[in-house]
């Protein structure tokens, strides 16, 4: 954002379901069954859709990293994000889950990730069951969308909202040669700031209804703004971008005759018109996040406030 950042006083929603938390019990009782833990990221925001709470207390498995919704953003942010992941001794695989021409690939490189950790380990005794896997990701970011394309089927719910997987689902796959444990998306209590809320709100992994759909969508208006790219925002089809956020939800609401009574025009639908567009990727394919200047010490995971 700019020096003056006008969120930093607002107070956060903390939205944190109960059943998050019972996800979190359940996912530590099944951590010993897997092999592998793929974790699900957001191509947009690779680093602030990765839940650091879930993975310093669940995640003492070997794991495999994806940014799903790849096709939403910036193929050259795209390449950026992927080497300073590998750098940072995390490969990661960037991917379109709905779209995935070749899912069986995906599984098979997954259990010959698993073959070749054992080797490493000098296990030699051959394994006697399928491989076993877990899937994990913050809420909407394509977890049941991936393994039914996985699958091939509608094995696990899938909807535009966070929230909708509630409980652990296996789901075979590869011949019954792979198992896949679907999990609920889970959040941390404590996001690490208003523009933290903001950025998972405009992404959709938080519901819309926790907070004002206008702050919601200025700021996605000034972060847009803020990216190396000539008028980003020229797919809204304005004759011109007000520098003010709200100015232009209002021009924008008075191009699609978005209006209350008296003529007045209606900022939270326009609000709301424009997120649905931001999230369609059709005001174009934006990254919100740049990777850090430097690869993590320790770990790609963000050191959040819990």
């Amino acid at each position: 954002m700019t020096d003056s950042n006008p969120y930093e006083s607002s107070q956060r929603n903390l939205w944190y379901p109960g059943h998050m938390l019972k996800a979190e019990v359940a996912m530590k009782e099944s951590l010993s069954l897997v092999d592998l833990v793929v974790i699900l990221l957001d191509a947009r925001a690779p680093l602030s859709t990765r839940n650091p709470r879930l993975e310093r207390r669940l995640i003492q498995k070997p794991h495999a990293l994806i940014a799903n919704k790849a096709d939403l953003s910036n193929a050259g942010q795209n390449r950026k994000w992927k080497e300073w992941f590998e750098a940072n001794g995390e490969p990661v695989d960037f991917l379109d889950s709905a779209h995935l021409k070749h899912p069986e690939v995906l599984a098979a490189h997954w259990k010959s990730l698993v073959m070749q950790l054992r080797a490493e380990r000098g296990v030699t005794r051959p394994l006697m069951r399928p491989v076993r896997m877990m899937i994990v990701g913050i809420p909407n970011i394509g977890k049941s969308t991936l393994v039914n394309r996985l699958k091939a089927k509608n094995v696990a719910k899938v909807a535009n909202k966070p929230g909708v997987t509630r409980s652990n689902q296996w789901v075979k796959l590869a011949g019954n040669e792979v198992e896949l444990l679907d999990t609920p998306g889970v959040l941390w209590p404590q996001l690490r700031d208003k523009e933290h809320e903001l950025l998972l709100t405009a992404l959709g992994n938080i519901p819309d209804d926790t907070t004002d759909p206008v702050i919601t969508a200025s700021f996605v208006i000034q972060r847009l703004k803020q990216l190396p790219i000539k008028n980003p925002l020229r797919a809204l089809d304005l004759p011109e971008i007000p520098d003010d956020p709200q100015e232009l939800l209002e021009a924008l609401a008075l191009r699609r005759g978005m209006l209350l009574p008296g003529g007045k025009p209606s900022l939270p639908n326009a609000a709301q018109g424009f997120l649905k567009d931001f999230r369609a990727g059709t005001l174009g394919y934006f990254t919100l996040e740049n990777p850090p200047a430097k690869p993590a010490q320790n770990s790609a995971v963000p050191s959040d406030a819990e």
